[in-house]
């Protein structure tokens, strides 16, 4: 407890807990959160993202896919190829338009499981490098920035996202008004036991 501790309360038998922040125990420990945060950032600057500019996409979903992501892993991961799919090939279309051949970008994917108050929001964080890598008449591999974003860019990718995605759910049989989604209803309990 001396490093710190969360208080819970029971609101219908006013039953205290104590739990306290620990990495080795239960709950969560935001220095152990934190640190890890700031390894992983200081691992992809220093050892995997290419020093060139780099831009953040977020693609955040409906409440009844995020529930669905949350149990089911494989959609997930599904569900971020689909949209690394189009994030990038936006890229590559408009490296083509703008008269790069073969050119290819590069993302890392965070999937976010929960939102600032600890609640079930699954979001994607993509880090995406914000251009594309070419050879050029020499052969070498060169680096050629994207121009700045448009509102009607990313409208163009989330209008990829929604129907490949759409897809995705029919292919696995996930029903989008709630066939096969996971059913949250628990029975509830007065208090809660530790």
């Amino acid at each position: 407890m001396a490093g710190g501790f969360a208080r819970f309360r029971c609101g219908d038998c006013v039953l205290d807990r104590l739990v306290p922040f620990s990495g080795k125990g239960r709950g969560f420990c935001p220095s152990c959160g934190g640190r890890r945060m700031a390894e992983r950032a200081a691992h992809l600057v220093d050892h995997v993202l290419p020093d060139v500019p780099v831009r953040q996409w977020v693609l955040s979903l409906p409440h009844r896919l995020r529930y669905q992501l949350a149990w089911d892993h494989d959609l997930c991961r599904a569900v971020v190829a689909v949209y690394m799919r189009a994030v990038l090939g936006w890229l590559r279309r408009w490296a083509q338009r703008v008269g790069v051949a073969d050119g290819r970008g590069g993302a890392v994917v965070v999937s976010q499981r929960f939102g600032g108050a600890l609640n079930l929001n699954v979001h994607l964080h993509a880090l995406v490098v914000d251009g594309v890598f070419a050879r050029d008449a020499t052969g070498a591999i060169v680096f050629r920035p994207a121009v700045p974003l448009t509102t009607l860019d990313v409208a163009e990718v989330l209008a990829t996202v929604e129907p490949r995605t759409a897809a995705l759910l029919a292919r696995r049989g996930v029903d989008e008004g709630g066939g096969r989604e996971v059913n949250l209803r628990r029975r509830r309990r007065r208090c809660w036991r530790g």
